[in-house]
């Protein structure tokens, strides 16, 4: 089967970057047997400086093509009719040597979009895959709408990564998508932990330290426990790190929190093997791809009702907590301190493995397409 995935993109000074959900799902495609190339639109505008035009690379031992349009700040109408242009452009040089895709399968609204309005007569299936936590509300803004109508109407599948996205776009749109969650690198987290061993607990958490992964509930939270003496691992950076530096402060809890920036997965998943159990607070996710990889490293979670998390989270292999309330992911944690050590760690490793592994996702995919 011939598949053509349809990503976010980038090639800017030398560098061919494709975005992670996609190519993850690319190359798991690609080892179930599938014959895969990847088209990617950079949609940023001109202030991402850039070279114009497309670019033809080999990425994972598969054909790429990466369009510039710079399209993304341009009025909705000018700036659909130069994404849909990226995407022919895009389809063109993909297929150039004669290939062509019985699939065609586009992540996120805006790139969606872009190919929905560039597929003409062709007879491959489109399939869509939303991830973006623009759609994951019943009321999403005019733009992303429009776009998303678009993009959902002209394919003959689309795909939610998580049950509150799909009622989301339900509610929206009309459309009932089918729930099939990220593809998760499990490999890089196969070693299982046995818990720190330590007389201090030991949580870790990992994200983007922006608004929405809500960093400062969690540092109030830990500031409540009753074990004074349980430490917290921060993965990740962003915009707040040095506003969460001193809040940490504030809460007298600096020296039980370290911050380890953003690391390579293998840096990540050693920590994983090392600590008690993973917690993240975020007020919104699409998915949680980071709570993914925590169990497959064994590690039980905790995290807050805000969407993706309620799909997998459960009592064999964490809690779950009110979204935005400290003192209800306080207990949790204080919680989670007296139980760590009930769960079984190897099946917590086995139901990630099982559902969220490259094989067990593009099992779904290929029995999805099959029946288009």
């Amino acid at each position: 089967m011939k598949i053509l995935v349809c990503a976010r993109g980038y090639n800017s000074f030398g560098e061919n970057r494709i975005g992670t959900f996609e190519l993850d799902q690319a190359k798991a495609l690609k080892a179930a047997g599938c014959d895969v190339r990847i088209a990617t639109l950079d949609l940023r505008s001109v202030k991402s400086i850039r070279p114009s035009g497309a670019k033809l690379f080999a990425a994972d031992s598969m054909h790429c093509v990466t369009v510039n349009s710079f399209s993304s700040m341009l009025p909705s109408r000018l700036s659909e009719s130069c994404g849909t242009k990226a995407a022919r452009a895009a389809l063109k040089w993909i297929c150039g040597d004669g290939w062509q895709p019985d699939v065609v399968h586009a992540h996120f609204t805006e790139i969606a979009s872009c190919f929905a309005g560039a597929l003409g007569d062709t007879v491959a299936k489109f399939v869509v895959t939303e991830h973006s936590s623009l759609m994951n509300t019943e009321k999403p803004d005019e733009k992303n709408l429009t776009q998303a109508k678009k993009a959902y109407l002209a394919a003959d599948k689309v795909i939610a990564v998580s049950s509150r996205l799909a009622q989301n776009i339900k509610a929206s749109t009309g459309i009932q998508p089918e729930v099939i969650g990220n593809v998760v690198d499990t490999d890089a987290f196969s070693s299982i932990s046995q818990g720190s061993g330590e007389s201090s607990f030991r949580f870790v958490s990992c994200g983007n330290l922006v608004d929405v992964k809500n960093f400062e509930l969690l540092f109030k939270a830990f500031s409540k426990l009753q074990n004074n003496n349980a430490q917290l691992t921060v993965f990740g950076d962003g915009v707040k790190r040095a506003e969460l530096i001193s809040l940490c402060e504030n809460l007298g809890v600096a020296d039980r929190v370290h911050f380890k920036g953003h690391q390579v997965r293998e840096v990540i998943a050693k920590e994983y093997a090392q600590s008690d159990a993973f917690v993240l607070a975020s007020k919104s996710e699409t998915f949680g791809v980071s709570f993914i990889e925590a169990m497959c490293a064994g590690l039980p979670v905790i995290a807050t009702k805000c969407g993706g998390p309620q799909d997998f989270v459960n009592e064999h292999n964490g809690l779950l907590c009110e979204n935005e309330d400290a003192d209800s992911l306080a207990k949790a944690m204080d919680k989670m301190m007296l139980t760590a050590n009930s769960y079984d760690r190897k099946k917590i490793h086995g139901f990630a493995v099982e559902n969220y592994s490259p094989k067990g996702v593009s099992q779904k995919l290929t029995a999805l397409y099959k029946t288009l």
